[in-house]
């Protein structure tokens, strides 16, 4: 969907500042100046507050630039043409020179022409992003654009242009007031997008792309812990053995499942081919870390790829559906194996507690099944280095975020510990004995 923004420039020799207009639809726009200049102080959150005479003026020219898009837009919608960004400027140029508002421009010279625009700012942001491409996994380059994303859609919020010299104290307080307010971002999303902000500005510290040196004191990356949902041994089983599937539904259980008997990540199962089977084995290079894994495969594994073998060349398990629709069947085939307990999430945006209480299946997804794996095999008795090796976690900080102790294990260290066998020997009851 197109936007119309009015930005204001730098300021001038006499304390002003011109107002530029900014049209933009999926990465193109123009710009159009508007041959207006205003006080600081009537620029009131992206939006112009006349006070005097010759305030209401300017105020009409951008009310004009706005009534001649609008025009144009709607005249497209009743032909039923779509209008590309360069036929909207063409339009927009001359309607505009016509209107009383703008007579002046008969005069001045033409139109700076068309293109694609962005400030230094996000053409430096596209040169990192490139730069990245080679060394980063696919999934942390979609952060680096989404974030871009982001970034532009705050520009566009607050109408001022995003550059270097304006990324202080101040911005981070603006930019994490919108990201709690208008975004609705939990905590530790926000605390995400802190991250690769500080990431692309050491990034342009270091090649000498500004001189300024960023102090990130005030730069807080928030992250806290988050409630980890994890399935069971009794309802990891119910979905297991739940014989009323359909056939999108059986298959992202056998995911999931197969992630629950072996730790694996959802990325890496959809990757996996018949070479990485080796008997008792699972070896295979992860594709978030680059490390190479060899997971033992027990009774449970097994028995899912016993169930495809042959089945589809060259892979062990069915070809996987993209990880949003495994995860809205999981869901479902969840729901039908009656994993339905009333389950409580507490989230944070800045200090509102939001909590999000629902059945269990609606929070089951492909990220559940390594956190299953981890949560029974520590309730089992595994020890802690066996799990990082199976895993591939190498710090405990990480793992510690996936160990849940469950209801089960919390109840038999309670009996184990606080038991009148094992009080025997304390003098007050023996007194009493």
């Amino acid at each position: 969907m197109a936007t119309l923004k009015f930005y204001l420039q730098p300021q001038n020799k006499k304390n002003r500042y011109p107002v530029m207009m900014v049209y933009q639809e999926k990465g193109k726009k123009f710009r159009f100046y508007t041959r207006a200049t205003v006080k600081k102080e009537n620029w009131v959150k992206n939006s112009f507050k006349p006070i005097s005479l010759e305030d209401f003026e300017i105020k009409e020219r951008f009310t004009v630039c706005q009534k001649v898009i609008s025009e144009i837009e709607k005249e497209a919608v009743l032909q039923k043409r779509t209008l590309s960004v360069e036929e909207m400027a063409l339009e927009f140029r001359e309607r505009i020179k016509k209107t009383e508002a703008f007579r002046d421009l008969e005069s001045k010279e033409p139109f700076e022409p068309i293109k694609e625009t962005q400030s230094e700012f996000f053409t430096h942001f596209d040169g990192f992003v490139d730069q990245a491409r080679s060394t980063k996994a696919s999934g942390t380059i979609k952060h680096y654009l989404g974030f871009k994303r982001l970034l532009l859609k705050y520009e566009a919020y607050t109408g001022r242009l995003i550059q270097f010299e304006n990324i202080n104290s101040l911005f981070y307080q603006n930019f994490h007031h919108y990201l709690i307010n208008i975004e609705k971002m939990m905590n530790n999303t926000i605390g995400a997008q802190i991250k690769e902000l500080k990431v692309f500005l050491n990034y342009a510290m270091r090649n000498e792309i500004t001189e300024i040196k960023y102090n990130f004191k005030d730069f807080k990356t928030i992250k806290e812990d988050v409630d980890i949902i994890s399935m069971t041994e009794n309802e990891l089983f119910r979905l297991y053995e739940c014989k009323t599937l359909n056939q999108q539904q059986a298959f992202a259980r056998d995911y999931v499942c197969f992630e629950s008997f072996t730790g694996l990540r959802f990325s890496d199962i959809s990757r996996l081919k018949n070479e990485n089977i080796k008997e008792d084995f699972i070896e295979l290079r992860t594709k978030k870390t680059k490390d190479i894994l060899f997971v033992p495969l027990n009774v449970f594994a097994k028995e899912i790829l016993a169930k495809y073998e042959g089945k589809y060349e060259d892979r062990p398990l069915p070809p996987p559906y993209a990880n949003q629709k495994v995860n809205e069947y999981i869901k479902e085939a969840a729901k039908e194996a009656k994993i339905d307990d009333l389950t409580m999430v507490e989230k944070f945006s800045g200090a509102n507690r939001i909590v999000f209480s629902k059945p269990k299946y609606a929070f089951i997804s492909t990220h559940t099944g390594r956190r299953t794996f981890i949560t029974l095999s520590h309730e089992k008795g595994m020890n802690i280095e066996m799990i990082m090796k199976i895993t591939g976690i190498k710090k405990w900080d990480t793992l510690k975020k996936y160990l849940k102790v469950s209801e089960k294990s919390k109840l038999m260290k309670m009996n184990e510990f606080w038991n009148r066998d094992s009080m025997r020997n304390h003098p007050i009851i023996n007194m009493n004995l």
